[in-house]
């Protein structure tokens, strides 16, 4: 045997000895905690806003505010400006505001009311539990923004300083705050591994290119 046969016959001999390549296993499994997760937050979330619509709710059945009460309420704002908001005048605010606490109490009340019966639906890897979340999030945000649209323009039309700003303010944090409580109530649905538990808990495997062409 010559020298080159010798070589040729050695390569092919290492050739033939190169491991064959095992199947690259890519299972996407689903994401229970997750879920579980957005659902604790969901029950704490849902029992925040049903507090604060009692608070509104408090506010909108109180017809007259004591003169202690508007002190105690005006006495920051009255030492920033030059001219000193009465107590008459922010009692007819409150009297015109009234309304607009009482819807935005009903609003974060129902709101708060479907987010908490769906944390449980959540927890338990039940799709229904974020959609609950959804609505009653969509619910606050509407209701939310229109009783407090409501109460700042009342306080344009009779208060003056930093309680517009105040006001004003409020009625921005309460759209965000629905805003990101609807956010996070629709991650389950957004993402894939979380809303594969929600679907019965099913594995997905990846076949490659090589396992395809078999």
């Amino acid at each position: 045997m010559s020298e080159k046969q010798f070589d040729f016959s050695i390569r092919m001999d290492k050739e033939n000895s190169t491991p064959e390549s095992e199947p690259f296993d890519m299972t996407v499994t689903p994401d229970t905690k997750g879920p579980k997760s957005v659902a604790v937050l969901m029950f704490f979330g849902g029992l925040v806003l049903i507090l604060l619509a009692f608070g509104d709710f408090q506010l909108s059945q109180l017809e007259d505010l004591s003169d202690e009460e508007i002190d105690l309420i005006l006495e920051t704002p009255n030492s920033d400006i030059d001219t000193e908001i009465t107590n008459e005048e922010y009692q007819e605010f409150h009297d015109s505001a009234r309304q607009g606490y009482l819807i935005r109490a009903a609003g974060l009340a129902i709101s708060g009311s479907l987010i908490v019966i769906g944390a449980p639906f959540l927890y338990s890897l039940n799709k229904k539990g974020a959609y609950l979340g959804i609505e009653g999030a969509a619910i606050g945000l509407v209701t939310g923004v229109i009783g407090s649209m409501l109460i700042n323009d009342a306080a344009d039309q009779f208060l003056s300083g930093p309680l517009l700003l105040t006001y004003e303010l409020l009625t921005y944090s309460c759209g965000i705050c629905m805003l990101i409580c609807g956010a996070l109530t629709s991650l389950p649905l957004v993402n894939a591994r979380a809303r594969m538990a929600l679907n019965g808990n099913k594995k997905v495997r990846i076949k490659t290119d090589s396992e395809s062409e078999e």
